[in-house]
């Protein structure tokens, strides 16, 4: 008696394709919500005083998949006027999109040109924001990889 297979090879690709997907949503559902949590610890916790609004308003993410920008979120949520520090932000994170040609990236930055020089006087306006990446990251890693071997 033989074998017959009941299934051609377009239907394996379109089964393993729409694993894929689904990993990729996960993945990119997972990096937006730590860009999320991130850019609002930073806001929030910022220890300097956001005279413009420029400052706290170039704090942004993009996420990156293979070198291409798939989730931006640069908001204005200073009272304040400074509507420079959206586009700011924006232009900081798309000129270092070149740096992640492969794979995911989650880029946040604070994009005024003075953000740095705010921070060497002892100030924070992105270092918190960095140690609780440092700690985030690896959890929601490894939770998903927990969740993406329990996928059907």
């Amino acid at each position: 008696m033989a074998i017959k297979a009941t299934f051609d090879q377009n239907s394996i690709a379109a089964y393993i394709q729409s694993k894929v997907d689904k990993i990729d949503q996960a993945i990119l559902n997972r990096l937006k919500y730590l860009g999320e949590q991130l850019v609002n610890h930073a806001r929030e916790f910022g220890s300097y005083m956001d005279q413009t609004g420029n400052l706290r308003n170039s704090i942004g993410y993009v996420i990156l998949k293979d070198g291409k920008m798939v989730v931006q979120n640069f908001q204005k949520t200073s009272q304040k006027p400074g509507a420079k520090g959206v586009r700011e932000g924006q232009q900081l994170a798309n000129s270092l999109k070149v740096e992640f040609p492969k794979g995911y990236a989650l880029i946040v930055v604070a994009g005024m040109n003075y953000a740095a020089s705010v921070e060497s006087r002892g100030r924070n306006v992105l270092d918190s924001a960095e140690q609780l990446a440092k700690t985030e990251m690896p959890r929601m890693i490894s939770e998903l990889k927990l969740n993406i071997n329990k996928m059907k």
